[in-house]
């Protein structure tokens, strides 16, 4: 089946940005298409009864396919929608995200609140891309370790000070193969890792909401430098009163656990990584913030310090909540819980499994953290029956 050529039209876009069709009686799976695209393609792998292919001609465009702006769109894997408008990509985001929070989840919901981003471009504060042979500077290629090299422009997605900077960068600075980290920081200072001769501080100063971070490098901070004050206000307002214990669970470098430290009496931080935590205390004292506790341990192991909370946050990484962890909060019997994740199908499994549990989603608001790409920031308030 693999190389064979057919064609087809585009139905909708479901979950990872991609096109479903169907041939032949299988379900086909195309990347950079538009719903409404009637379109000749390559079928490039099979997988039990579905296929997977690549678009090799638009015959007749739909009508919400657009000219992207960037040149080395499809070949870059960075983004999936800048083939669509605004609109469009929004429509889709929310669209999607339902889907999978039916399919997945069995939850029949609506979206509380949509927030777009103000702008489509520049919004990353944070990159890590790959240097190529001859020091060039890239992204890979989707589903590839295949180096797609920035095109003259730079990365879209990034600020222009930043692409500046990167483009400044001297060939013979970077080392083929190496991967090169570089942050804005709230000053409006561009700093690089991994780049030779080339001397960076361990740590940078980050704000939000109001508050000072100071953030190591490799440590995860919110990369939108448009919203992060908006996913703050929104998660503070969640919940319904003030509580006597709350935990952050996943906190990182404090993020969510300051500003929601004033909606409690207690609040409580777990985090593993050493620097994350280093960096959360740090910013506790910065901020002078003194009902904050930081516990540096994994999530599975760190309640056993904990005791029962009113209110919970997680914001786990991409791969969700360990069921173990998810079922350790709900023994602690908070009110409620507030869960946030940027993977809506991880997500969709963790609120089956709250709800298994009496815990009830109350509101769902999508935040758009990532235009361009098919992720969405959602931000949900569950509580107990």
């Amino acid at each position: 089946m693999e190389g064979k050529t057919g064609k087809t039209r585009v139905e909708k876009i479901v979950y990872g940005g991609m096109g479903l069709a169907h041939f032949e009686e299988m379900t086909l799976f195309l990347p950079y298409a538009s719903a409404g695209d009637t379109v000749e393609f390559t079928v490039t792998k099979k997988k039990k009864n579905c296929l997977f292919g690549e678009i090799t001609e638009v015959i007749d465009p739909s009508p919400e396919r657009r000219e992207a702006q960037c040149p080395v769109f499809g070949k870059c894997g960075g983004c999936h929608f800048l083939h669509l408008d605004y609109d469009e990509e929004t429509r889709v985001k929310e669209e999607t995200f339902l889907s999978t929070l039916g399919r997945i989840g069995k939850i029949e919901a609506e979206i509380s609140s949509y927030t777009r981003c103000p702008e489509r471009f520049g919004y990353r504060n944070h990159a890590l891309f790959k240097v190529g042979s001859g020091g060039t500077a890239g992204f890979t290629k989707r589903e590839s370790n295949e180096i797609v090299p920035f095109p003259e422009q730079g990365c879209l997605l990034l600020p222009p000070e930043m692409r500046e900077a990167i483009s400044a960068l001297p060939p013979e600075s970077l080392t083929p193969g190496s991967k090169v980290r570089t942050r804005l920081d709230s000053f409006g200072n561009i700093h690089f890792w991994g780049v030779d001769s080339v001397i960076s501080p361990p740590d940078i100063l980050m704000k939000a909401g109001g508050f000072s971070f100071p953030v190591f490098p490799e440590a995860f901070f919110q990369i939108n430098r448009y919203l992060n004050d908006s996913l703050l206000e929104l998660a503070v307002s969640l919940p319904t009163e003030t509580v006597e214990k709350f935990l952050d669970l996943y906190c990182g470098v404090g993020f969510f656990t300051l500003p929601m430290a004033g909606r409690a009496i207690n609040a409580v931080g777990i985090e593993v990584q050493r620097q994350a935590h280093k960096n959360a205390l740090a910013a506790a004292k910065l901020n002078k913030v003194a009902n904050v506790k930081y516990i540096r341990e994994m999530a599975e192991r760190g309640f056993s310090r904990v005791g029962k909370m009113d209110l919970a946050l997680i914001d786990p990484p991409r791969t969700g909540i360990p069921a173990p962890v998810l079922k350790s909060v709900i023994k602690l019997r908070p009110r409620e819980i507030i869960m946030i994740s940027c993977d809506a199908p991880t997500f969709a499994r963790d609120a089956a499994r709250l709800a298994e549990a009496k815990y009830n989603p109350t509101a769902i608001h999508l935040i758009d953290m990532f235009p361009g790409t098919y992720h969405v920031e959602s931000v949900a308030l569950f509580r107990r029956d």
